[in-house]
């Protein structure tokens, strides 16, 4: 007499659903899927695309340098420039045909993941300055000039601070402490004030700061006393229930002043400050009204379904913006709704306007060229191995960073942007068969997928996974 063996059922609520995540040194902090990515990756290695500019660690941010007017063109021996690590730069640049007038006299700010921020020669591809003194990777990094013309460079960091540089000298002028978690995001306000130096110029312009961090904050600074400003200007702006991403600043028309108080404006129009957060929502700031009282928020916009990576302000009248949904959306600013949604196979983290075009990068590692009339796509270019984590444009020429260890350059001017072969597999490209001339929308037939529920101040999955990408080893060679 044969007897069956026993079954056991386990509950549901014992069983372990989350991904595979290797504990080997190598691997540590990364799932299946990770690892079986990077083996993809090890196949698309190449510097020679885009006229690749190798650096010693991942690029996180980037941001222009300021053009000195009257400044001749640097592809002649430069005093200045400093060796990277391993001669790099010397080497894959070599062939660099500078064909794009823009990029006379140019320079390149990147933040980094090894530590440091670096100043670029885009015509030469050279490094021309490397600031150290940051013990986290460096998130972001931004540019103003003084009153009296001298150029400053702002870094945030893992580390929770925030420096401010002589971009010359490389001495850190100030180090600002306040934020309590990673900081992520940085702006610069150019205001007007009293000279007090008097003479014939009544007023000067100065500058402040916001920042924003994974602490979930703003933090408004004065940048002349490199302190925060408190009591009467302000104090932590609280709003996100997660960390923050992005920062933009933008004046628009502003329709709530009175009639009696349109001299007083001078038609100026009223300044606002965006800001991007890992909750979903895109969060508008009255400056004026905010400060003395903790920052005022005048909107909340909730059209993205999870982390919003990136955010920019078009001539005040439209939002352009990239989400860990896979998508880069435009709302317009009259009427608060979405006209153009654009998809992507992967999380989109990088965004940049340029004329005609809107150009998207991301984790599926390719840039897209889209035309922002149509919203079609156009082209899509393939160089980088790694995620697309920022980009720049600079006359007919796009920059990008990405997590390869490189800074490229691509051509946008038209008669290089070759239309690319759809695929089945790719929504954002089967899905433009499906509009007419006249559409502006391009989706994927409504399918979209809801976001996970999570609990309040926990990491999300797409900053748990950015967290295991720049934990990885940032080789030199």
């Amino acid at each position: 007499m044969s007897t069956q063996p026993t079954a056991y059922q386990i509950p549901v609520e014992d069983i372990d659903f989350s991904p595979n995540i290797s504990s080997e040194a190598e691997n540590f902090f990364q799932t299946d899927a990770d690892i079986a990515r990077m083996a993809a990756r090890q196949g698309m290695v190449n510097f020679d695309k885009g006229q690749a500019i190798k650096v010693s660690s991942k690029v996180l941010d980037m941001c222009l340098g300021l053009r000195r007017s009257g400044l001749a063109s640097t592809t002649s021996t430069n005093t200045t420039e400093e060796a990277s690590p391993a001669g790099e730069e010397s080497k894959t640049m070599a062939a660099i045909v500078v064909e794009d007038k823009a990029l006379v006299g140019a320079t390149l700010f990147t933040a980094e993941s090894g530590h440091v921020a670096r100043k670029i020669n885009l015509e030469t591809g050279k490094t021309m300055k490397l600031y150290h003194g940051h013990t986290g990777p460096v998130t972001r990094v931004v540019v103003y000039q003084t009153h009296q013309g001298q150029e400053r460079l702002i870094t945030g960091s893992w580390d929770k601070t925030i420096r401010v540089w002589d971009t010359e000298s490389k001495t850190c002028l100030a180090t600002l402490k306040g934020h309590t978690d990673f900081v992520k995001a940085l702006a610069v306000r150019t205001i007007l004030v009293d000279n007090p130096e008097g003479g014939e110029k009544r007023k000067r312009i100065a500058h402040e700061l916001f920042s924003a961090s994974y602490d979930g904050t703003i933090l408004h600074w004065d940048l002349e006393t490199f302190e925060e400003f408190r009591g009467g200007a302000g104090g932590p702006w609280k709003g996100h229930a997660r960390g923050i991403n992005d920062l933009c600043l933008t004046v628009e028309e502003d329709n709530e002043r009175k009639d009696d108080d349109a001299e007083e404006k001078e038609d100026h129009g009223k300044e606002y400050l965006y800001s991007a957060g890992s909750d979903g929502t895109i969060r508008k700031w009255d400056i004026e009204r905010g400060q003395g009282r903790g920052g005022h928020c005048v909107h909340v916009f909730k059209h993205h379904e999870t982390t919003v990576y990136r955010v920019i302000v078009e001539a005040g009248v439209e939002i352009w913006s990239t989400s860990a949904d896979k998508t880069a959306q435009r709302l317009d600013l009259e009427t608060k709704k979405v006209d153009t949604t654009l998809w992507h196979p992967d999380f989109v983290k990088s965004i940049a306007l340029a004329g005609p075009y809107v150009v998207t990068g991301g984790r599926q590692e390719s840039v897209r060229v889209w035309s922002v009339a149509t919203g079609k796509l156009i082209t899509e270019i393939k160089g980088h191995f790694d995620e697309v984590s920022s980009m720049v444009a600079v006359g007919t020429t796009l920059i990008t960073g990405s997590l390869d260890n490189t800074v490229r350059r691509w051509s946008l001017k038209e008669q290089d942007l070759v239309a690319p072969a759809p695929k089945e597999e790719d929504p954002s490209v089967a899905a433009l068969s499906l509009g007419g001339a006249s559409e502006t929308v391009v989706t994927k037939g409504g399918e979209k997928k809801a976001e996970e529920e999570r609990k309040p101040g926990m990491m999300t999955e797409e900053e748990e996974r950015e967290l295991a990408e720049l934990m990885g080893s940032d080789d030199d060679d």
